[in-house]
């Protein structure tokens, strides 16, 4: 996996809004916007500190941001550290680019002292906006989870059309067996390294550790099969890095 191989994903979660995409042959799939910031804590401080300004974030954001936008924080579980050189890595998602454009007017007009308060407890080099597409949403994605991401590239017949054909089937295939958990594709937007040829993300999510777990289970038991003969010719992917997002609040739709 290369280096900035996590130091720009995020979205978790992929997707505030929740509808079955690929429903249908002429269902659109559900898209949407993430922010991510990639941070390590600063001396003195630890992930309590990042919690605690966290929350005090979230109370800024309900009374001076005017489009929704949920955030997470997102630590590392079993990830390599080269690839993934940070403490944690903040994801923001909001329904589209415009109210995550929006967001961003807000926190630089009035955000400044809530940066300092950011700035006391951490350092964050990187920021990066992505592209979210739902293949089947979690179930659940206003408590604690697990995202387990792996970085993909099209092979040289692989396309948009063909990932989304291969989704749908890969979707009826979980369905089928009762393979718990969530199916999203994230892709690299602005920030990202032009030297760096991921063209996506592949993103499982999954509410506990146990569900993984079981997942990962039911792959071993024949799932890699199935999955290598929908996505052979569509992409190929690295090993994948497992984080748990924790849910720190943010603007409802409401």
């Amino acid at each position: 996996m290369k280096n900035l191989l996590l130091i720009t994903c995020f979205t978790l979660l992929g997707s505030t809004a929740a509808s079955s995409a690929l429903a249908d042959d002429h269902a659109a799939p559900r898209t949407s916007a993430l922010d991510g910031y990639f941070c390590n804590i600063n001396d003195g401080k630890d992930m309590d500190d990042v919690m605690k300004v966290s929350a005090k974030w979230s109370d800024w954001a309900s009374e001076n941001v005017s489009s929704p936008y949920a955030a997470w924080v997102m630590t590392p579980v079993a990830a390599n550290v080269q690839a993934f050189p940070y403490d944690y890595f903040w994801l923001g998602v909001s329904e589209n680019h415009s109210d995550l454009g929006a967001v961003g007017d807000e926190w630089m007009t009035k955000g400044r002292s809530m940066q300092k308060q950011f700035d006391k407890t951490v350092a964050c080099e990187n920021h990066i906006i992505f592209s979210s597409m739902e293949v089947k949403p979690l179930a659940s994605r206003e408590k604690p989870g697990f995202v387990q991401l792996a970085s993909c590239q099209f092979t040289e017949d692989g396309n948009m059309a063909s990932l989304m054909a291969a989704d749908k089937k890969w979707s009826a295939w979980m369905d089928k067996n009762n393979m718990p958990g969530g199916i999203y594709r994230w892709f690299p937007g602005v920030g990202w390294s032009p030297n760096n040829q991921t063209d996506l993300f592949s993103v499982y999510t999954a509410e506990s550790m146990a569900e993984r777990g079981e997942a990962h289970d039911m792959m071993m038991a024949g799932g890699w099969q199935a999955a290598d003969e929908i996505y052979g010719d569509v992409m190929a992917c690295d090993s994948p890095q497992l984080y748990m997002a924790q849910p720190v609040g943010g603007k409802s739709a409401g």
